[in-house]
């Protein structure tokens, strides 16, 4: 037998192999994480920016007496949202009369609603759905 060889045994070489697949498994595993990660941030980014314009749109809808819609927001949001009445008001004091001396009633109605709103993120392959339920309250002219 020669004892000067020189090399690595069968063995040296399986464990160093599994050492190393193990290690670039765990560094795969540990980069999609931090992947889909980012991707959640970015989607919660997304719809906490949209935020304050989807809810100006649905103030809007309300004051024009819808109870429902959907829209869009940039290329990757849409949204929908549904509201019920909670409680109205009858008789507001609008303003001043110049010409009675006096205050007019009635002109306008406070209406409370509960809004269900519900935002999709449409991002990079995998979507993000967020529901948030508020309250609005928004004012109709009421006809004389």
């Amino acid at each position: 037998m020669f004892h000067d060889q020189k090399g690595f045994t069968l063995v040296e070489v399986l464990v160093a192999s599994v050492i190393m697949f193990s290690a670039l498994v765990l560094g795969t595993l540990a980069y999609r994480t931090s992947i889909n990660a980012m991707e959640r941030v970015t989607a919660n980014v997304l719809i906490a920016d949209s935020l304050p314009a989807i809810m100006a749109e649905i103030k809007t809808g309300l004051m024009a007496q819808a109870d429902h819609g959907d829209g869009h927001y940039g290329e990757t949001i849409t949204y929908s949202w549904r509201s019920k009445e909670i409680k109205s008001a009858r008789n507001i004091l609008s303003s001043y009369n110049e010409f009675t001396g006096g205050l007019d009633y009635g002109r306008f109605q406070l209406i409370l609603s509960d809004i269900h709103l519900t935002v999709t993120c449409a991002g990079n392959g995998r979507g993000k759905k967020a529901g948030y339920d508020y309250r609005e309250l928004s004012w109709l002219p009421r006809p004389d």
